[in-house]
């Protein structure tokens, strides 16, 4: 099949894909942007978007196929001996520009994935304009590391990149309110504590009768309701042989009030930390299974496929994940606070 008539030079494309992260960095330089607004911006950006055709999974296929091809002709090059790497020079500057065409051939394609992924992600503490910066990233990451010969289509694919680049960035740069993790003691108090009142008053307590009972200002008991909008799902099945789920591991089954929404959501929150200590390939598998990537669960089988591993290694790591998380005390301690 012919292709090379979709590939052709990349250099204004990928100036358009760089705009949004120039504009960006003149914000938090303190710039002024006189010329266009946030607004103009992203009109503009969407209707140059819009021009891009998409890739049909046969050209996808190919694609991803010469990306492969290119990259293995230039780690040879790279190794032989650098008098005879010297007359492969030409070949080498041939095939460094093509690889990049096809790459931005790949990332231009799929920029309004970006787009409908970003919005669904607006009001949480970042512009859209940010977020699709954000994804962006996540999309660059996702061509680099896309391998075709595993049946997967890229959208599938690059969707779990471009989330995991949004999610981290909204986690890193969004929440107003971070309770750090040695707080826990007076996080589990106010949790226990408003759970007794619950059940003497027959309702949740107010924030003000938290900070009678607890002794705390006013303004750090309302601190701590608003860590987050957002809960995590604890009803996830992560063995699928015996139905644990990440409920049994760290809460109980009883029905969240407006409190046990917040401490659980900050169970989910300490949960991210923990996997700080893991594995690059270990964090990947237990947020996919976990959905701690803001989106739902997946099964053995999608997180084998979206990974490039079989189900049977996905359980593995998953199993070894889980038993650090043990050793670290992570698990057992969150016995004791639900």
């Amino acid at each position: 099949m012919e292709h090379k008539h979709h590939i052709n030079s990349m250099s204004h494309e990928q100036e358009q894909v760089n705009q949004i992260s120039k504009r960006r960095r003149a914000r938090e330089a303190g710039a002024r942007e006189d010329e266009l607004s946030d607004a103009d911006a992203l009109a503009l950006y969407l209707k140059q978007i819009s021009s891009y055709p998409l890739l049909t999974p046969e050209e996808e296929h190919w694609i991803g196929g010469e990306i492969q091809r290119i990259k293995l002709r230039l780690r040879e090059l790279s190794s032989l001996p650098e008098e005879q790497r010297a007359h492969h020079f030409e070949e080498e500057r041939r095939l460094d520009q093509r690889l990049r065409e096809l790459k931005n051939r790949m990332i231009t394609a799929n920029l309004r994935l970006v787009v409908s992924i970003a919005k669904k992600y607006q009001h949480r503490g970042l512009s859209l304009l940010d977020l699709i910066d954000e994804g962006n990233i996540g999309l660059i990451e996702a061509v680099e590391r896309f391998d075709y010969t595993k049946g997967c289509r890229f959208s599938t694919y690059g969707t779990w990149w471009i989330r995991q680049a949004i999610v981290k960035s909204l986690a890193d740069k969004s929440r107003v309110i971070r309770i750090p993790i040695h707080m826990l003691n007076t996080i589990k108090n106010v949790f226990m504590l408003s759970k007794e009142l619950a059940q003497e008053l027959g309702r949740d307590p107010t924030e003000e009768e938290l900070s009678r009972y607890t002794g705390l200002p006013d303004r750090r008991v309302a601190e701590i309701m608003q860590v987050s909008q957002e809960t995590a799902s604890l009803d996830i099945t992560v063995d699928e042989e015996n139905m644990t789920t990440l409920g049994d591991l760290v809460s109980d089954d009883e029905d969240q009030g407006p409190f046990e929404k917040v401490f659980h959501r900050y169970l989910h929150d300490v949960l991210l930390e923990a996997l700080g200590d893991l594995s690059e390939r270990e964090r990947n598998v237990i947020s996919l299974r976990f959905g701690l990537n803001g989106e739902g669960p997946l099964t053995l089988e999608e997180t084998g496929k979206l990974l490039g591993i079989t189900r049977e290694r996905v359980r593995q790591i998953q199993e070894k994940a889980l038993a650090k998380l043990r050793e670290m005390g992570f698990i057992k301690d969150f016995h004791h606070y639900t």
